[in-house]
């Protein structure tokens, strides 16, 4: 492969020319069970809900519409006004169908009924489980059909709330996300060992050789998960739970007897890493985890709950909509306990959405706005940890007013500048649409330092899209091809990263587009469509050797990604698809490559059809069709002459690509000023690439800490076109640590790569994860 090789042999030429003192020698998860409903005074209570009465009534009439939904999730809203909800959907005889109705906020009891097309109820469920509120349905069709689902309450109940509906069809590609995340096999970037709640590990051993073990667990929002790990030897272990990001989400506590405790609320369902690690010593250590609650605060419940000197914080979750004044209260139950309340809210990302309340006895925590839908993390804290005791816990919510933000109208087919600062960080619009609509919306940054960020809500303001950059080295926002579900209004938010936390500013254009991308014509086009939410990828390379993708939209031969469809598995799009154009006067001679590479699933392992199509001022010179699975790349390649002529020098083929192409050639990771990046060098991947933008005479300080095994790794800064800069490399930063730092003042405006690899690159022998730190020491000029 010839990018590979571009890539990697500088690598080698750089460690010859580091001075020789630095060298040192060297199971499938089961599908959703459905569970029959534990309401005594339902007639279906003793049969699954799949089970189908006899001479049941078709739906009560109502003056709900009935919208229809494809595969995926929506959000809905349960009233007294409105205590239902329909939705209809198409599926053919045998298909396996999956249901879910969970609470978004409120008290809502749901409660969910399915139709056949001939109105027979065939399904019916109130709760998932005993002690979930949550209903399910699952069960696997008859006939093919229109099928209607009712989404309501608890029939003896007044309960109100907001809803997600998730629906998941199996062998049908959805336009959203899979139902369940715990559907499919946990993926980290490290070796672990699956476990299950209630599970016991014995005798894992932690040496200097092996300093970390991992363990995956999988778990829904709200399970407040405790791990113990009981060291034997000298070790002294510490343990940490892990998000698919890599972020400590956990708190650590010690016993008198020496027992590491490990806890945390899950912010959500899916996957977490637990992560043990020897803070001294070596040895075996055993290890137990488990499910203490599902720690979901509902509005109104009254909770108890108590403090040990182990555990001085507990965390709950809330659901709340953006918007939403919400307080919660808390009491020390006994006023000689000593306990010293503190509450603090904060969002998944575990970044405070305001002050903490703190008192003696009682505390209260007022938030008079959230400032986005979706769940948060309570922590529940006792300041004074050596005294133990019981609390008790409220939660009262006031849901926001629509009509008393400051919302401008907006329409399809127009632009509105707008600008964000300090003190107007959000701006808020509204428009109309109809089920179907396929919208599109950009927020380009115009002026200022501004890092876009868009949501898209519905009118209940449940958010249903997201993005934060429209592709992987900008800073614009943009949902593209969204299908709106229902008819009505629509609310976007455009703001910036972090939201009212952030810290950038300027103007910005938003714009909102319904149908259809027009696609840019050219000298050369490649146009890449699929269906479904997998992140399929189209790359091409030029004469010139430069590639045009998601990572590099733009090469100086004039090629540009104009679209780029379900990036890193954002707000995936109803028909995506991805073009790279030249403008008609920029039709640059020679040999050209093009790949089709399916290189995220989202959490989905389906193979995915493609069609791709290459034209040469106008006329088509490859048409190609065909299926990928997850990381197969479908490879290409066509020369352009002098007088524009052109032909197929590959016709096309089917790749699996190794881990080091993968790194090499499938796209750079960007990293900005400030950030601290995670990664791991392996004998199959023993060199990853990361990029960054900056400006001629920063003065930039790049490390690289090794945090597992024997790594020793090293450090090369390069230029755009891949060329190793002189004197832009490190392999140890001092005699005493294998730790890579280089600092470097950058010679010229533009886009750099640091590449990151191990001494002997290829044919090095250490390995193990590493952390990348960016930092710019001067201030930036002008």
């Amino acid at each position: 492969m010839i990018m590979r090789l571009k890539r990697l042999l500088p690598l080698l030429v750089c460690l010859f020319a580091l001075p020789l003192s630095a060298q040192t020698p060297d199971e499938p998860a089961p599908a959703p069970t459905t569970i029959a409903t534990e309401s005594p005074d339902l007639t279906e209570a003793a049969a699954p809900p799949f089970a189908q009465p006899t001479n049941t009534p078709a739906p009560t009439a109502t003056t709900a519409p009935v919208f229809p939904i494809r595969p995926g999730s929506i959000e809905g809203n349960i009233n007294d006004a409105f205590s239902s909800a329909r939705y209809s959907f198409e599926a053919n005889r045998d298909d396996s169908v999956t249901i879910r109705m969970e609470t978004t906020s409120g008290d809502l009891d749901p409660f969910l009924s399915l139709y056949d097309a001939e109105g027979v109820l065939i399904g019916r469920n109130d709760d998932a489980a005993g002690g979930n509120r949550n209903s399910l349905i699952a069960l696997t069709l008859t006939q093919g059909g229109t099928y209607t689902i009712e989404a309501t309450r608890f029939p003896e109940g007044r309960s109100t709330g907001t809803f997600r509906l998730t629906l998941a069809i199996a062998g049908t590609q959805s336009a959203q996300p899979p139902a369940d995340p715990l559907s499919v096999d946990p993926t980290f970037p490290v070796q672990f060992t699956r476990l299950d709640y209630g599970d016991v590990v014995y005798a894992n051993a932690l040496t200097d050789d092996a300093p970390r073990r991992y363990f995956a667990i999988g778990g829904q929002q709200g399970d407040l998960v405790r791990v113990e790990v009981t060291p034997r030897d000298t070790l002294v272990p510490q343990v940490r739970i892990l998000n698919r990001n890599s972020e400590d989400i956990s708190r650590e506590a010690e016993t008198s007897t020496g027992l590491i405790i490990g806890y945390t609320t899950l912010p959500e369902t899916g996957w977490y890493l637990i992560e043990v690690s020897s803070r001294s010593g070596a040895g075996m250590f055993d290890l137990f985890v488990n499910r203490l609650a599902s720690a979901v605060l509902q509005i109104g419940d009254a909770v108890t709950g108590a403090f040990t000197p182990e555990i001085s914080t507990v965390s709950y979750i809330i659901n709340a909509r953006l918007g939403d004044q919400i307080a919660v209260t808390m009491f020390a139950s006994e006023a000689e306990s000593g306990v010293q309340p503190q509450l603090t809210l904060r969002d998944v990302e575990q970044e405070p959405v305001a002050s903490p309340a703190q008192g003696e006895r009682f505390s209260i925590l007022r938030i008079t706005s959230i400032p986005r839908s979706g769940p948060y993390i309570l922590e529940v804290t006792n300041r004074n940890p050596q005294a133990g005791g019981g609390f008790s816990l409220r939660l009262t919510s006031f849901p926001a007013n629509i009509e008393r933000l400051d919302i401008t109208p907006v329409s399809y087919n127009k632009d509105y500048p707008a600008a964000l600062d300090g003190d107007a960080p959000l701006r808020y619009y509204r428009f109309s649409g109809k089920t179907g609509d396929l919208v599109t919306i950009t927020m380009n940054r115009v002026t200022g330092s501004l890092d876009s960020y868009l949501i898209l809500m519905d009118s209940d303001l449940n958010e249903i899209a997201a993005n934060d950059d429209a592709s992987i080295n900008t800073l614009n926002a943009r949902i593209t091809q969204f299908p709106l579900p229902k008819d009505g209004d629509y609310y976007i938010l455009a703001s910036r990263s972090d939201l009212a936390r952030g810290a950038t500013t300027g103007e910005f254009n938003l714009a909102l587009t319904a149908g259809a991308i027009s696609l840019e014509n050219g000298a050369v086009t490649a146009t890449l469509r699929w269906s479904g939410v997998a992140d399929l990828n189209l790359f091409v390379r030029d004469p010139l050797g430069r590639t045009i993708s998601w990572s590099h939209p733009v090469s100086p031969s004039g090629g540009t990604l104009q679209i780029d469809s379900n990036t890193g598995c954002q707000t995936p799009s109803a028909d995506p698809v991805e073009h790279i154009y030249w403008s008609p006067d920029a039709l640059v001679t020679g040999d050209y490559g093009v790949w089709v590479w399916y290189q995220d699933g989202c959490q989905r392992e389906d193979p995915v059809p493609f069609s791709l199509a290459v034209s040469v001022n106008g006329e088509n010179i490859l048409e190609s069709s065909g299926e990928l699975r997850p990381s197969q790349r479908f490879e290409a390649g066509m020369r352009v002459i002098d007088d524009g002529e052109a032909g197929i020098t590959s016709p096309g083929r089917v790749t699996t690509p190794s881990p080091q192409q993968e790194a090499s050639e499938g796209g750079d990771v960007v990293i900005r000023y400030g950030e601290s990046l995670t990664g791991a060098i392996t004998n199959d991947r023993y060199a990853l690439f990361y990029q960054f933008e900056g400006d001629a005479d920063d003065q930039v300080m790049i490390r690289v800490e090794r945090l597992t095994d024997d790594l020793d790794p090293i450090v090369i800064l390069r230029d755009a076109d891949n060329n190793n800069l002189p004197g832009g490399s490190n392999d140890d930063a001092d005699p005493d640590t294998r730790d890579s730092l280089l600092a470097y003042t950058l010679p010229a405006t533009g886009e750099y790569v640091i590449s990151v690899t191990r001494f002997g690159v290829r044919d090095g022998t250490t390995t193990g994860s590493f952390r990348l730190t960016l930092q710019r020491s001067n201030e930036p000029t002008a």
